[in-house]
């Protein structure tokens, strides 16, 4: 399964995620696991849980194309715009995934069809539970991370983490 989570604090968005690949029974950690639970793509970060396909898929989507605006309209024509060209590739419609997306200094959760801005901070996956109360507890999205691999059978390190300046939209080096 997986995790993300996003926390906005004092102008800068971090977003985090574990990285547990798994096919079958058997998992692939960190980097021999091949598809990332976190890109940077196009000028946004996505953050997905669910099945490797659709994350895949939603990567090769975002090469080319991005939401019009950092709204939640704008984003929810986007990944209706996506549901539609993943139909034409797989046959299916419907979204399995949960997404978390840093995209014109804001951050979105998506699940389904249902867009949120996220004001303070936000987890989605198998490890949510967790990395929910880490966040609440005042850590930071990497530290929600790491409580939720830590806890949860299906999160696993490392962390993948990107903090972006929302003013600046610029990634920061630690």
């Amino acid at each position: 399964m997986s995790i993300v989570c996003c926390k906005i604090d004092d102008g800068i968005i971090e977003i985090a995620s574990d990285s547990i690949t798994v096919r079958g029974y058997t998992q692939s950690k960190g980097k021999e696991g091949g598809v990332s639970k976190l890109l940077n793509v196009n000028g946004m970060f996505i953050g997905g849980v669910g099945t490797c396909e659709e994350t895949s898929l939603l990567q090769i989507f975002s090469q080319t194309r991005k939401p019009k605006a950092a709204t939640e309209d704008d984003m929810l024509i986007f990944i209706s715009e996506f549901a539609d060209w993943k139909n034409k590739k797989t046959t299916t419609y419907k979204l399995e995934n949960s997404y978390m997306f840093v995209y014109g200094g804001k951050a979105f959760m998506v699940e389904g069809f249902y867009i949120s801005e996220i004001k303070t901070f936000q987890a989605i996956g198998a490890g949510m539970d967790f990395a929910l109360a880490a966040l609440f507890l005042g850590e930071s999205a990497e530290k929600a991370v790491e409580t939720a691999c830590e806890l949860s059978i299906y999160c696993e390190l490392p962390v993948v983490r990107y903090r972006i300046n929302i003013s600046k939209e610029k990634i920061l080096e630690d």
